[in-house]
């Protein structure tokens, strides 16, 4: 069986133009996708952000499909006849 490879780009966008120092949450983002596995191989600079390629291998991915769910069947309906106050006017 062959391994699983998945490759993504990431835009990851930055303080200030022309710097490596990103912005909290691309920083935050960037250490969530490290932390489950992924591993960042390339990286291309622009003026406000940094694309990065990001690799990972061996992850079997989830099912395509889910299983299908019942509906559950109808309720009956509800009669309003004996129940409660007359509809008259109120006081």
């Amino acid at each position: 069986m062959a391994d699983h490879h998945e490759v993504m780009h990431e835009r990851l966008y930055l303080k200030e133009p022309r710097t490596e120092r990103l912005r909290r949450g691309a920083a935050g983002h960037l250490r969530h996708l490290l932390a489950t596995g992924w591993r960042e191989t390339e990286r291309w600079h622009a003026d406000d952000y940094i694309t990065v390629k990001m690799e990972r291998s061996g992850h079997t991915p989830r099912a395509a499909e889910m299983p299908k769910v019942e509906p559950p069947p109808p309720r009956a309906r509800r009669e309003r006849f004996g129940q409660g106050p007359s509809s008259g006017p109120r006081r």
